[in-house]
């Protein structure tokens, strides 16, 4: 499998590469999918603390929050992909030992 198969954040031709993987070796499917929450979960929290900030200003308009949205969701991705938080290791494991 290739490490990370979602590299950009609008690739969805990754979903069905992954659903192949995962038939042929779960365990290296795991690591993926666990990737993947983690980059979900780092866009969303990126999303709240954008929304908790101030409003207003020089660049405030809806392309500047459209660009921002891209721009979070793609370093989310890197993020994960670069081992982030280190949340997608721990649910790996938990996927893992529950596919045992």
């Amino acid at each position: 499998m290739e490490a990370g198969l979602a590299n950009v954040y609008n690739d969805f031709s990754g979903l069905s590469q992954l659903r192949h993987q995962a038939s042929e070796n779960p365990e290296l499917a795991a690591k993926e999918v666990a990737q993947q929450f983690e980059s979900i979960f780092v866009s969303m929290v990126m999303k709240a603390m954008r929304d908790a900030g101030p409003k207003g200003g020089l660049f405030n308009s809806d392309q500047m929050e459209a660009y921002q949205g891209m721009f979070d969701q793609q370093l989310a991705v890197n993020l994960s992909n670069s081992g982030g938080l280190g949340l997608a290791s721990m649910i790996e494991k938990q996927i893992t030992l529950s596919q045992r």
